[in-house]
């Protein structure tokens, strides 16, 4: 009898392989629910969570990456205006050229892919209609030491201040602060615990995230211009490109309507992006500036 199903068994493998089917079987779903999880209506309320804290994780940590994209351009060899504060880890690379008789001065903040060699010659520009100009690098850039990040943004953009104040003896009420793009970020700050006269933000953003989300969508946002703009009240100038591609006109806008100030200015750029904005545009930055100032 033994040999009969020893015999039967040879003849029929799929009944002596059975139990080894049903284990692999078996083992293979334990493995999908292991995975996936036993389906139910929340399952689709997980995913979407678990996205969100990967996607939240990525961007909290790569967002100074892809906010701050300093250049390779060399400092000139005419050194003319060019300085440094401070030494080692907490040295700031600046640019300063002192103001003419009865001029203001303007404290510049660059966008995130300039430095002091890429706004130089506009900067001189300002300087030969006799504004005073000085400018700053962020940590990482040009001269300027440390890795770029918004609390170092901060830092050198208060270190210039003070230098300008009281080494360089520059009157607050003679400083207008000037913000391009990411620099809307550090001016807006100092404008919201220094005294200066008026303030001219250019392509501003209402915060480093919400120019791609427009809603607090992510924890760990930069620069909230969106809460400083309202802790000032100085006269203030805002130009927008009506066409900018990185970041959106519609955050200029709302960042002048948030301004408790009373004589603020906006100025829309028709056709005009986010790299071509003075180009596109048919106006003159210095006589804006004195406008604003004059009212």
């Amino acid at each position: 009898m033994t040999r009969d199903n020893d015999e039967f068994g040879r003849a029929c493998p799929i009944l002596h392989s059975t139990p080894l089917l049903f284990q692999r079987y078996s083992i293979h779903m334990n493995w999908k629910r292991i995975a996936f999880g036993k389906w139910s209506w929340k399952r689709p309320f997980y995913t979407l969570a678990s996205v969100y804290v990967v996607l939240a994780i990525f961007i909290w940590v790569m967002a100074d990456g892809m906010i701050f994209q300093p250049p390779g351009t060399a400092y000139p060899e005419n050194r003319t205006g060019f300085t440094s504060l401070g030494e080692g880890e907490n040295e700031v690379a600046i640019f300063y050229l002192p103001a003419g008789p009865g001029m203001p001065t303007l404290l510049w903040s660059h966008g995130n892919a300039q430095n002091l060699a890429s706004v130089k010659p506009a900067l001189e520009s300002f300087h030969i209609r006799g504004f005073g100009v000085i400018s700053y690098d962020y940590p990482g850039y040009g001269e300027s030491s440390g890795k770029p990040n918004e609390e170092g943004c901060y830092q050198n953009i208060n270190k210039t201040y003070q230098y300008l104040t009281q080494e360089a003896g520059v009157a607050p009420n003679d400083i207008i602060l000037v913000g391009h793009s990411v620099g809307s970020g550090p001016t807006c700050w100092l404008a919201a615990r220094e005294k200066h006269r008026a303030t001219v933000l250019i392509s501003p953003f209402l915060s480093a995230f919400r120019s791609a989300t427009w809603i607090p969508l992510f924890p760990g946002d930069r620069f909230p211009n969106y809460k400083t703009i309202k802790k000032f009240g100085t006269p203030l100038l805002v130009i927008h490109g009506e066409e900018d591609e990185a970041i959106p006109f519609s955050n200029g806008k709302a960042l002048f309507e948030l301004s408790t100030a009373a004589e603020k200015t906006f100025l829309p750029v028709p056709d005009a992006g986010h790299n071509n904005l003075f180009v596109r545009g048919d106006f003159d930055l210095a006589s804006l500036i004195l406008a604003l100032i004059k009212k």
